[in-house]
């Protein structure tokens, strides 16, 4: 591959609930006001089979970061410019107490991340080691959502849960927004300012209420995706899928994650199950209305067949401090901090995300997109039950270098090997992108 020149602006946030830097006291009134940003800029270059890729820059991300604390409230949002669009970001409401045992109490209540999201999710980008997050979780896992939850924390136990609505603003072309359950729980058998040993899982349930009205039937549809670990170009056709008449999802995972003051490891397993369900009595009489009817409601079941879903994936990621300040993990919410001060660190990542769910022996023709029950494609074919979206193993390499606690360096390099029906040709990704970033 030619050599990347790379010339990249960026910013990362620190852990998304961390006070920005610059604060203004209003001691009378016992007021604290932050106010702070974050810019984001990169760079990269894609080299892979056949489906081209769009190297270059992008602005991602953009932020005016503020907070406010009175007494045991406290108060954060952040607003996005990046893409050249305005966007709410994290913006909640927090009472938090300390129970005089060691113990932390907070009740939030707003709109932020997900607990069940997974670790990764629940880690700003801007404390993040990778340039990308893991593939598998922003594929399966769950990003902000309008809730209400209660955490209590302390150096051994974390249990943090909440409810959420899927959509924030409730603005479904049919339907409602949902319900979403959440919680992610851990224990740290080892706890100290030196080491941290996490163990735990999450587990979430979610109502999917909001769709669309085909032949007067609420058709519920879930989309689930990722990007090949990268914000240069976004595209998720590689790996992604589409859900129709989804009704009810549940989300379980585990992870695991140590640091001493000179390594760390971490890693997630996510599984995501789908179940469906539609109206099909008001469909098989909808499809009455031509010549081509079906005859009998069994007859149309039968070549309209439905079945739940199950997808899984997960991710290993390790890191050593070559010089610098040493790891440090953030016990409130349950993640390791990023780089701060002057240091220099090599990471490395294997990601694995499947959302390929087939049943043995269809065919399946490229040229249509679609898979064939009997093994061959037939000219009046009964549906299939197969999901195509694609499995993808990634392995990445990164370097990164942090001038000092506002702004940082870095560099990765990804190989990506893609299993995917529709995209035959498409097997071997290479890419490499870097950042440059500020924040305060």
């Amino acid at each position: 591959m030619p050599v990347l020149a790379l010339c990249a602006l960026s910013a990362t946030a620190q852990d998304f609930d961390s006070k920005p830097a610059v604060t203004i006291d209003n001691e009378k009134e016992d007021l604290h006001f932050t106010v702070g940003a974050r810019f984001m800029a990169d760079a990269a270059y894609y080299h892979n089979d056949f489906t081209p890729m769009q190297s270059g820059a992008a602005i991602t991300d953009a932020r005016i970061r503020t907070s406010l604390t009175y007494q045991d409230w406290y108060f954060y949002a952040d607003f996005g410019f990046g893409g050249g669009k305005f966007s709410q970001k994290n913006i909640f409401l927090q009472y938090a107490k300390e129970d005089g045992k060691g113990g932390r109490h907070a009740v939030k209540g707003g709109y932020y991340n997900d607990p069940a999201g997974s670790m990764a999710r629940n880690t700003s980008l801007g404390s993040y080691h990778f340039i990308s997050r893991a593939g598998a979780s922003n594929a399966l896992g769950e990003g902000r959502e309008l809730g209400l939850t209660y955490k209590y924390t302390n150096d051994k136990f974390m249990a943090y849960q909440g409810v959420f609505t899927e959509n924030q603003y409730n603005k479904e072309e049919a339907g409602f927004n949902g319900i979403v359950l959440a919680g992610r729980y851990l224990y740290r058998p080892i706890s100290d300012e030196h080491q941290t040993l996490a163990i735990g899982g999450n587990i979430r349930y979610q109502h999917v209420g909001g769709g669309v009205r085909e032949k007067n039937v609420l058709k519920k549809t879930l989309n689930l995706g990722q990007t090949m670990e990268t914000f240069v170009d976004e595209d998720e056709q590689f790996v992604s899928c589409s859900l129709p008449w989804a009704e009810n999802v549940l989300d379980a995972g585990a992870e695991v994650l140590y640091h001493n003051e000179k390594f760390f490891a971490r890693g997630e397993y996510m599984y995501k199950h789908v179940t469906k369900k539609r109206d099909s009595k008001t469909l098989f009489d909808a499809s009455n209305n031509n010549i081509d009817t079906w005859g009998t409601l069994d007859a149309w079941t039968a070549a309209n067949p439905l079945r739940s879903n199950n997808f899984h994936g997960g991710y290993i990621e390790a890191g050593y401090m070559i010089f610098g300040n040493p790891y440090s993990y953030d016990k409130n919410e349950g993640v390791l901090r990023g780089l701060s001060g002057r240091s220099l660190e090599v990471v490395g990542r294997f990601n694995y995300t499947g959302l390929n769910d087939k049943v043995e022996g269809e065919y399946f023709s490229a040229g249509r997109n679609q898979y064939y029950p009997n093994g061959y494609m037939e000219d009046w074919p009964y549906s299939s039950t197969s999901v195509g979206g694609g499995a993808v193993r990634s392995y990445t390499l990164g370097l990164n270098y942090s001038f000092n606690k506002f702004a940082q360096v870095m560099l990765d390099y990804t190989y990506h090997h893609l299993s995917k029906d529709f995209l035959p040709y498409d097997k071997d990704f290479h890419q490499v992108q870097a950042r440059l970033q500020f924040v305060f």
